[in-house]
């Protein structure tokens, strides 16, 4: 018996630990889409939801569009929200709470790779 109620806790511990690793929105609803990336649609969101509380004024400011088409043209969104900095320059790297997820990183790309339109 006490075999069997042992076995039985360490499965529901496991099945506790493990059972959300494949609740992520790539994994349930397939690939991310990148096709017709707008920056109304995908970018602002984006934006909005992980840089706005930081980068809304100041040298950085990311409340519209021509604030983040200069830090495309500057070079440095993409390569702070993916997190390519190292070394002392690592503090670049954005969102500072940690890396975007990849479907985000891959809009952005994306984006910026059709010409960062404001669309």
């Amino acid at each position: 018996m006490k075999i069997g109620l042992s076995i039985f806790c360490v499965f529901v511990i496991i099945s506790l630990t493990t059972g959300c690793y494949y609740d992520n929105e790539e994994y349930l609803y397939g690939t991310c889409d990148t096709s017709n990336v707008t920056f109304s649609k995908d970018i602002k969101p984006i934006i909005d939801a992980n840089c706005i509380n930081c980068h809304s004024g100041g040298a950085i400011d990311l409340t519209n569009y021509n604030g983040v088409k200069a830090k495309v043209l500057d070079s440095t969104l993409y390569k702070s929200i993916s997190y390519s900095y190292s070394g002392a320059n690592s503090s670049k790297n954005m969102p500072s709470s940690g890396k975007l997820d990849d479907c985000s990183i891959s809009k952005v790309k994306a984006w910026i790779d059709g010409g960062a339109l404001n669309n």
